[in-house]
């Protein structure tokens, strides 16, 4: 939430519900200042003349909702909240929401289609509300054994294929709504062995 971008604004509680302590999550009692860190950090004065007015709009966190439309790949929510402007200095509240019909993948077995990102300010809040499909790579299929007429001899044999991919990481707490997907990739299948009439 954020301070309102006009009007009254209050230090501690107050009628319209608008004020510094609570959008500092503090006692609409406590003991505040204008002159206190938090305060100015908050209102953006770091040193100098400070007015209840420098808090028009400002927040104590940093909203970020976003929709996914379009098939993406290894999907980071910390790495697209700071590519939004998060400075990483105030807590993140980020709600991500993927649309019907849309695919969240991987494109390789080590690494994740959805991954939250790890080391969040504290009291950031993560959700994600998931109304398509996330899905890992699917593994590669492993080789078969082939006859090589020059040598007139099978080379090789036949072996497994590899493993698959996850789909999703919580490195931090997230809230999760799937009415989708979520899903590691398949294991590739083995390779076909060689018979010769």
């Amino acid at each position: 939430m954020a301070l309102n971008s006009s009007g009254p604004i209050s230090l501690i509680g107050s009628i319209t519900g608008q004020s510094i302590a609570k959008e500092l999550s503090l006692s609409q009692t406590a003991q505040l200042s204008l002159f206190d860190s938090s305060v100015r950090t908050l209102l953006g004065r770091a040193s100098g003349q400070i007015s209840l007015f420098d808090g028009y709009g400002k927040s104590s966190s940093f909203v970020f909702n976003q929709t996914i439309s379009s098939d993406t790949t290894n999907y980071n929510l910390k790495s697209a909240a700071i590519a939004a402007g998060w400075d990483q200095t105030v807590p993140l509240v980020a709600t991500i929401t993927i649309n019907s019909s849309i695919y969240v993948y991987s494109t390789s077995t080590g690494s994740y289609a959805f991954d939250t990102g790890s080391s969040f300010y504290t009291g950031s809040t993560l959700a994600l509300i998931n109304n398509g499909t996330i899905l890992g790579r699917g593994g590669d299929g492993g080789q078969g054994a082939f006859y090589n007429s020059g040598t007139d001899s099978i080379v090789g044999a036949n072996r497994n294929g590899t493993t698959a991919g996850p789909a999703f990481i919580a490195r931090y707490a997230i809230s999760v709504t799937n009415n989708g997907t979520i899903g590691g990739g398949g294991g590739g299948g083995g390779g076909s062995g060689l018979t010769i009439y």
